[in-house]
């Protein structure tokens, strides 16, 4: 008897111990789980921009970003160049970043092109020459562009792609926008652009400029797709008006015809990790409640930009200031704003256009000042890339200038317009984004204008109003 009280005694400890162990191991459990929510609400835009006239530093959740654009294995198997399809063999090539910058394949220069949406990752293409040098190949693709050695991943010999068919899957609303579903065979190369557009020669001899924004449709064009069984529900869309399939050699275009001209805001798109196209078309900023504005303080850190002749005024301080107040000033009228820097760290050209990417904005405004070699050069000109761009850089240019007519009365030279140019913090699809040249800093008076906390607050002021009349705020 005493053993069996014994043996029970020590089933009711052992128990007991094991109770204990594993209420310590629940408690840790959850202060574990508690922290990583912590962490993922510090981390996560969705959940960090919450309420009116918020700021924040674009920099968290960066490292998210390097693989949260497409993963393969859970939807419908895609065709790939890596197995037979009856159609012989050649070199095939496939994009291996989130977004494969490209060129007009039939031009010789290789400068940026804003009339060629960058490659989705996992896109298929054919290679048909190989131009560039042997230290910096550049690959000639079937679908007309040119790409980079370093955007994609060579195989010779694959299997050739058979012609590609759509399936529209379904349209669903997210932040910002409406998100357009399509299923696909293969991972077909795909260009968007907006059309009818004039466009003329101008700064540094490029031939993007644009003098207004007049474009009547968006076009989505789906290299060797020969059918879309279902035109997709646009009916949450307020920027479309309404959409048709263009079938024609080469491929198909899905049109979009916009509800008016001249009035677009931005787009992205992917193949998502369902193995589907998925384009988020963005609704118009005019009408959005709580409207989000990236500010970007150019340079930073071990990289100070243009300095002042005696070297005291440095770029990255002065944007820096700068952005911050203008920060402010959205903030208080209940604006959304997201830094890219709010101290004086680097932050790499990559990282700031992925910023962009990852938020999606209504408007991105890139902040600098100048340098001039001579030291006479003064003013103010603010640059774009995207032809829908073109009007935020139009609004900023106004105010600034209004500016710099205070500062230089009668002197037309300091308003140097808005002018094209491919800015890599500028080529995103996303949103309109501009980047302003604030003024010079090798100039006397106009770095003595920069320099001062007056002359600051005058350019921040500048550049909001050119922000609010964008998104149609009174100031």
């Amino acid at each position: 008897m005493r053993k069996e009280k014994s043996n029970k005694h020590n089933k009711k400890t052992k128990t007991g111990a094991f109770l204990k162990i594993a209420l310590v191991f629940s408690l840790l459990l959850i202060a574990v789980l508690s922290a990583a929510l912590v962490y993922v609400t510090v981390q996560s835009p969705v959940n960090v921009i919450t309420g009116t006239g918020k700021i924040l530093t674009g920099r968290s959740g960066i490292r998210e970003l390097s693989y949260s654009y497409y993963k393969k294995g859970r939807g419908k198997k895609l065709l790939t160049p890596y197995e037979d399809h009856g159609l012989g063999t050649g070199m095939m090539c496939e994009v291996i970043v989130p977004y494969g910058e490209c060129t007009d394949g039939a031009e010789e220069s290789n400068s940026s092109d804003p009339l060629y949406s960058p490659l989705a990752r996992g896109t298929v293409d054919r290679v048909l020459s190989v131009a560039g040098t042997a230290e910096q190949p550049v690959y000639v693709l079937e679908s007309g562009v040119k790409i980079n050695d370093e955007y994609i991943k060579i195989t010779d010999p694959a299997y050739l792609m058979p012609e590609n068919t759509l399936r529209y899957y379904g349209s669903e609303p997210v932040i910002g926008g409406i998100k357009l579903l399509f299923e696909t065979d293969w991972a077909v190369p795909v260009r968007v652009t907006l059309d009818p557009q004039s466009y003329f020669t101008g700064y540094d001899n490029r031939a993007f400029n644009v003098t207004e924004f007049s474009a009547k449709y968006l076009d989505i064009h789906f290299s060797r797709t020969v059918s879309l069984d279902a035109l997709p529900d646009i009916s949450g869309l307020d920027v479309v008006k309404k959409c048709v399939w263009i079938g024609g050699e080469g491929g198909g275009t899905l049109r979009l015809y916009l509800k008016k001209s001249g009035q677009f805001y931005g787009y992205s798109y992917e193949l998502d990790r369902n193995g589907r196209f998925a384009f988020v078309i963005k609704k118009n900023i005019r009408q959005d409640a709580t409207p989000t504005v990236i500010l970007d303080p150019g340079h930073g850190g071990t990289d100070p930009g243009a300095a002042s002749v005696d070297g005291a005024v440095l770029e990255s301080l002065m944007t820096l200031d700068i952005a911050n107040q203008a920060a402010e000033m959205l903030s208080e009228r209940g604006i959304r704003v997201v830094l890219t820097r709010r101290d004086d760290v680097f932050v790499s050209l990559d990282e700031r256009a992925l910023i962009t990417r990852k938020y999606s904005p209504d408007l991105f405004v890139a902040i600098h000042c100048d340098s001039e070699e001579t030291g006479t050069a003064y003013g103010t000109h603010t640059f774009y890339y995207k032809n829908y761009s073109a009007p935020l850089a139009q609004s900023i240019q106004k105010y600034m200038a209004q500016v710099y007519g205070e500062l230089y009365p009668g002197d037309a030279a300091a308003d140097k317009g808005t002018k094209f140019y491919p800015f890599a913090v500028t080529r995103v699809e996303e949103c309109p984004s501009v980047l302003v040249e604030c003024g010079y800093l090798t100039n006397e008076s106009n770095c003595a204008f920069i320099n001062s906390a007056a002359g600051r607050i005058k350019i921040a002021d500048a550049i909001v109003r050119g922000i609010l009349e964008q998104l149609n705020v009174k100031f």
